[in-house]
């Protein structure tokens, strides 16, 4: 048995009247009804699967008003005979397991934590109305129970006794809760499509920015400006003038100095080596 389920709250363990498992999502619910009708789910088993310590969520739920005052020890039969072992009521579970956030779920295996996530939302949106049914169906809940139900509760009159009216704010409570555990759900699913549609976009942009060292090298140096290749042209015509040379001689002698097959290969950074190397002909011819 896990240590920390031992270290929960030292209180006396109450004996259910009835134990049940469910399977829920391919994981088992262990859940009890008390004698006064209260069904308490044993966290043992719920924190197992969700690979957290019961311990710490003991302390988690003693730290939290809206869940301290659900937080009991159950005798529990398992294998190795009865055990008192930590359980959180109906009514206390659903703020429990709402106050887990599947976004925070990070580890080294990826598919193991989608198995988690997967499994807190199906927790937070499916679990109280499942285990609820199942006692429910076979008649085993007392009527106080069964006033935790889906719809929102209506408010007494005004004349109504202090227990009718702590039962309707207790009651709206737990729906509220349940109203806000489906909001704050499809928010976090609209977040998280959302984080993944930027998280494409990124990585389409690395991998593309990661392409543009290649795509430069294939492509080469900048060459000449259709500026500096109009000017070649006019340099041309001004040696071949001065020395009386062809201008398919010069220009072959343009592509032997600067090892090109043509001027319009010659890379834009040798533009001033170029202009010099023309004036210099050009003096020369003179």
């Amino acid at each position: 048995m896990n240590d920390d389920t031992e270290k929960a709250t030292p209180q006396q363990a109450l004996e259910p009247v009835e134990q049940d498992s469910i399977l829920f999502h391919g994981e088992e619910l262990v859940a009890v009804r008390l004698a006064d009708g209260r069904i308490c789910v044993v966290l043992r088993w719920i924190c197992e699967s969700l690979k957290l310590q019961t311990g710490g969520q003991v302390r988690r739920i003693e730290r939290t008003a809206a869940t301290a005052k659900e937080l009991i020890r159950v005798r529990v039969q398992t294998g190795g005979g009865r055990q008192s072992m930590p359980a959180i009521t109906l009514r206390g579970f659903s703020p429990w397991v709402l106050g887990l956030n599947p976004g925070e779920v990070k580890s080294d295996n990826p598919a193991e934590d989608e198995r988690i996530r997967t499994l807190i939302v199906a927790y937070q949106e499916e679990a109280k109305d499942v285990l609820y049914e199942h006692f429910v169906s076979k008649g085993r809940i007392s009527a106080a129970a069964a006033a935790i139900v889906s719809i929102e509760p209506i408010k007494p009159e005004s004349e109504a006794s202090d227990d009718e009216k702590a039962a309707y704010y207790e009651n709206l409570a737990s729906w509220a809760l349940r109203m806000a555990g489906q909001y704050a759900q499809r928010w976090r699913g609209g977040i998280e499509a959302w984080r993944g549609q930027i998280e494409e976009r990124l990585e389409s942009k690395e991998a593309i920015t990661g392409l543009i060292p290649e795509i430069l090298e294939r492509l080469g140096p900048e060459k000449l400006t259709d500026r500096h290749q109009k000017m070649v042209r006019s340099y041309v015509q001004q040696l071949s003038k001065v020395t009386g040379k062809h201008s398919s001689t010069i220009y072959s002698d343009l592509y032997t100095a600067f090892s090109v097959p043509r001027y319009q290969e010659i890379p834009e950074e040798e533009w001033d080596k170029v202009e010099h190397w023309f004036k210099i002909q050009i003096e020369r011819g003179r």
